[in-house]
């Protein structure tokens, strides 16, 4: 039996090593600009517990070290940074639900099957 591997990468404290590889196949620049972080201000401040602004670090993904001069501040929703995709043309575009898992492939395996596609698989 398979033990249960968590692949979770949506928290800075996680691993990001397949968000790194989903947005930019392992390079955190092409990952910066398929997917950049939505960058918040310098006096941005949210008083509520869902929306924050984190310091993440650009080529690891990671929380940034306090003081480190190339961090980015970020919007983050429920401590996690929120992105948006570099094909969108404009607010409500989701033109990045074609990468990675969207489509039922994981690296190039499928892992499991979408009503839409089940028919239509290759023999």
């Amino acid at each position: 039996m398979m033990p249960w591997i968590n692949w979770g990468c949506d928290h800075p404290s996680e691993t990001q090593a397949y968000r790194l590889m989903i947005c930019g196949g392992g390079d955190p620049e092409r990952c910066l600009k398929t997917f950049p972080y939505v960058l918040a201000s310098k006096d941005s401040r949210c008083n509520c517990r869902l929306w924050s602004v984190i310091s993440i670090d650009p080529h690891t993904g990671h929380f940034a070290s306090r003081g480190q001069r190339d961090a980015l501040r970020v919007w983050a929703y429920r401590d996690r940074p929120v992105y948006t995709y570099a094909g969108d043309r404009r607010p409500g575009d989701f033109f990045a639900d074609g990468m990675g898992e969207f489509r039922g492939e994981r690296e190039g395996y499928r892992a499991f099957w979408l009503r839409d596609d089940f028919n239509q698989r290759d023999q």
